[in-house]
């Protein structure tokens, strides 16, 4: 009680982290656990798409979740995922303005970005603030839901300082995709 009344002010962080289908998970996980790096930093974190379905609203919300891989433990990498964790992202619709948020460009669009040497962003955009010079992929992750496709969530793979290209990164990540969920 005493520390309530004191003058020291206490920040508590509230992370809602989304459960994964376990097929998803274990699939997501094993690409991961086998994405070459190339003895490079970066950062693999995957954000899921939460719906409401008692919501009349067509979207989902990007939500965080603890399936993440940083495995040079790269600080400024880890200071940006602690940024994402607690910022409270909207409602991603068809009509929602994501600015130069990639990851929510993704899940609007299902198509993958970058943010390259060559990328030129709005440098009053929040994210944009947030990223800096990092570079970035997103790649949006279906599964097969009956007759159609249901978004999954976003992979983000995250570097220090922007590359060249992100194709390889890409194809890697897509080409792990396709081996990890066959039967």
């Amino acid at each position: 009680m005493e520390a309530m009344n004191s003058l020291d002010h206490f920040n508590i962080m509230v992370v809602i982290l989304c459960q994964l289908v376990p097929e998803i998970d274990s699939v997501l996980r094993e690409v991961f656990e086998n994405f070459n790096f190339h003895k490079e930093s970066g950062l693999l974190q995957f954000w899921a798409c939460s719906t409401d379905h008692d919501s009349e609203e067509i979207g989902c919300n990007l939500v965080l979740t603890d399936l993440t891989y940083n495995l040079t433990q790269d600080q400024g990498l880890e200071d940006y995922r602690n940024r994402c964790l607690v910022k409270q992202y909207p409602l991603i619709g068809m009509e929602t303005s994501v600015g130069n948020w990639l990851a929510g460009r993704a899940a609007q669009t299902g198509i993958a970005d970058h943010r390259t040497k060559h990328y030129v962003v709005d440098q009053d955009d929040q994210h944009s603030a947030d990223v800096g010079a990092r570079g970035q992929l997103v790649l949006p992750v279906f599964f097969d839901e009956g007759a159609e496709n249901k978004l999954a969530g976003v992979i983000e793979y995250v570097t220090p300082v922007r590359k060249e290209s992100y194709v390889e990164d890409f194809e890697q990540i897509q080409n792990l995709l396709k081996v990890s969920s066959s039967p």
